[in-house]
């Protein structure tokens, strides 16, 4: 398992950048073994400092600098999972003779010459291709961009799959270290709720990150939950001024209480206006307390409420106010983040009986303490993350028996597979391939659920996802209730008529996906109650948007978004040295939670010191190794591998000058893992 970095060799022109970019030199370059271009005055003998081709001498962390540094893109990298990567045997340092005249040939980039240092490079080729290289900020680094549109920074994977764009490389390289205040810092800078993430994110990032194609991916939401315990943050930032123009946000869940965060970093006056009792939308309401502890969720929201934000509870949209009271009251700004909680029916004969329940009516009524109680059988029809809390949440609630009903099979289930295991350690029945046809009932009460069982078809749907199909069999299931959890919309009722702002055919209001502009002058709108249900990362990502486009508004500034940064960004000294152990690896898990359905209270425990910071040792520093001036790896395969001779310095052995044999490469100290 791990990378291939695959060249064609036919169009490799042998300048050697690849292995001079190459932040944990997985790279060398062969020997010529005859005569060729590179080859000295005297008899045509081959050098032996000449290069001819490269070859992948070490493990690959697929960083990609290669690939894009290579001057006639010739590279590929390419994911191989479950087999080895074969690695050819290092060629060793080169050797320059000297003296050599400039005269005699050509020197292409080594490690030992380090010609890559020169602030101008001399073209070999002539006019047939410009060499063009940039200046290097600083001494050490050997190679900067070619490429003309490349980033100066090239993002790591798991920021750029993070929808709110955390920098998780960095917060996971500084618990590494046991530089946990930093890494909270880090955390919490383009989300207001990293302690809420580390405890239910669906952690995105880790499906990206590179380490997964070696052995297995960074726990990066076990780490960060452990930063946020084990650091502290500082104080809400304090404005840079003092701003007139007032804000509403109408929803205190997720988007909103982001967008009221970063606005009121900004120095605005927010007012953020909740319909339900408590703030948090549903990481309040639709998140039972053992999956989310409500100190952990209270605590984030206090900090925000702290920051200025004030927070009216109680207080609904068209039940208390309406979106012309506000603007009455002086608001020149509005965001609507109501979200998307009004749960949808089966659509089957019989769903309007009692003991039809709505999973997200039920799971609100257990968050606010108001404890419904079951009994008997009871079903949850649905395969996410809320059928998933409503049939763990039943199980505590006194049914006898609970089991989940999903027209697909188990593996289609969009629920993260930890929550499925979750509920079946905790004795829930997993149903797959049962599609609902009808809710029986006697006695005006639910007595069954019938179902036509499914099978693959073999056919993609729109979203690529096999469909199933009945086979004409069925299956009857006893139920005294069954929650519905078959997905959630927005309830478009809290818009007046003429209000100048359009609903889309599934309810959800229509809004511009850059800036959540609404059709009506001032109003902006994001999170579920646009985009449908959601993640509470995504809904976080567009709370910030929603605040960098308000601010635009208000002030004219051109980048909102990139204010709200120069405010909240954490400065974290460059690290001038990493160390990576690319050696195979197993992931650390957290420990399993004990199995108590008797109990609301959260039983799952996080990493200790030891376990968090083993575990962020195995990170590839994806978001940091390509500029930093030292890189040490411990190689799973292959020599220890270090810059030799150039200014990291090393400890390992450098060979002699005169002829390198590619066959018996030169001994090298290992670090960790074990010699080719």
């Amino acid at each position: 398992m791990g990378y291939r970095i695959d060249i064609n060799h036919a169009g490799c022109i042998t300048c050697g950048v690849c292995m001079d970019v190459c932040p944990v030199e997985a790279l060398d370059m062969s020997r010529p073994d005859h005569p060729g271009v590179e080859t000295g005055p005297v008899g045509g003998l081959p050098l032996p400092w000449a290069m001819e081709r490269p070859l992948q001498v070490g493990e690959c962390i697929g960083c990609g600098i290669c690939i894009r540094e290579c001057p006639p893109a010739v590279m590929t990298l390419v994911e191989k999972r479950g087999e080895q990567i074969p690695l050819a045997p290092r060629q060793g340092p080169v050797l320059r003779p000297s003296p050599v005249a400039a005269d005699e040939a050509w020197l292409p980039l080594s490690e030992v010459t380090r010609e890559a240092l020169k602030p101008v490079h001399p073209t070999p080729w002539g006019d047939l291709f410009p060499w063009v290289t940039r200046s290097r900020p600083k001494p050490w680094q050997t190679w900067m961009t070619m490429v003309e549109d490349a980033p100066a920074n090239p993002i790591a994977p798991c920021q750029e799959a993070c929808p709110a764009g955390t920098d998780a490389g960095r917060y996971v390289g500084l618990v590494a270290q046991g530089r946990y205040d930093e890494a909270y810092q880090v955390a919490a800078e383009v989300n207001p709720f990293p302690s809420v993430c580390g405890w239910i994110c669906t952690a995105p990032c880790e499906s990206a990150c590179r380490r997964g194609v070696l052995d297995e991916p960074i726990s990066i939401r076990t780490i960060k939950r452990f930063a946020v315990e084990h650091g502290t943050l500082p104080p809400a930032p304090k404005p840079a001024q003092k701003r007139s123009e007032k804000v509403a946000i109408v929803g205190g869940g997720p988007a909103g209480m982001s967008a009221a965060w970063y606005l009121a970093c900004l120095g605005y006056p927010v007012t953020v206006m909740e319909a339900m009792p408590i703030p948090g939308g549903m990481m309040a309401i639709g998140i039972p307390e053992y999956r989310l502890p409500r100190e952990v969720l209270q605590a984030e929201l206090k900090r925000i409420v702290d920051a200025g934000v004030e927070l009216r509870l109680d207080t609904a949209m068209g039940r208390d106010f309406t979106l012309p009271d506000l603007e009455r009251e002086g608001y020149r700004a509005i965001f609507l983040a109501t979200g998307a909680s009004k749960s949808r029916r089966l659509g089957v004969p019989g769903d309007d009986l009692p003991g039809m329940i709505p999973a997200t009516r039920f799971l609100k009524e257990v968050n606010l303490g108001e404890g419904p109680r079951l009994a008997g059988d009871v079903i949850v029809v649905g395969g996410g993350s809320t059928a998933m809390d409503a049939a763990r949440s039943a199980k505590r609630s006194g049914a006898s028996s609970v089991s989940i009903v999903y027209r697909r099979g188990r593996a289609d289930m969009p629920a993260q597979e930890e929550e499925v295991e979750a509920a079946e350690r905790e004795g829930i029945a997993i149903l797959g391939g049962l599609a609902p046809r009808e809710v029986v009932g006697r006695d005006g009460h639910v007595v069954a659920l019938r179902c036509d069982v499914t099978a693959p078809s073999g056919k993609p749907d729109q979203s690529g996802r096999t469909t199933w199909a009945p086979t004409g069999e069925s299956r009857e299931l006893p139920a005294a209730a069954i929650l519905v959890a078959i997905g959630e919309e927005p309830d478009p009722s809290i818009l007046p008529e003429g209000a100048g702002i359009e609903v889309s055919g599934w309810a959800g209001i229509v809004a511009n996906p850059k800036t959540l502009a609404t059709g009506r002058a001032g109003i902006f709108a994001g999170g579920d109650v646009v985009s449908g249900p959601k993640t509470i990362i995504e809904a976080v990502a567009a709370g910030r948007r929603a605040a960098g486009s308000i601010h635009e508004y208000l002030s004219g500034a051109r980048n909102g978004e990139a204010e709200i940064m120069k405010v909240v960004r954490v400065r974290t000294p460059a690290e001038p040295t990493l160390r990576l152990d690319i050696a195979n690896k197993p992931r650390t898990h957290a420990p399993l939670p004990m199995v108590d359905t008797g109990t609301f209270k959260a039983l799952q425990a996080g990493f200790d010191e030891a376990a968090a910071r083993s575990e962020a040792s195995r990170c590839f520093r994806c978001d940091a190794v390509y500029g930093c001036p030292s890189v040490r790896v411990a190689a799973g395969r292959g020599p220890a591998d270090s810059r030799i001779g150039g200014p990291s310095g090393s400890d390992a052995p450098v060979a002699a000058p005169g002829p390198l044999t590619p066959a018996t490469p030169p001994s090298r100290q290992l670090t960790s893992g074990g010699a080719q």
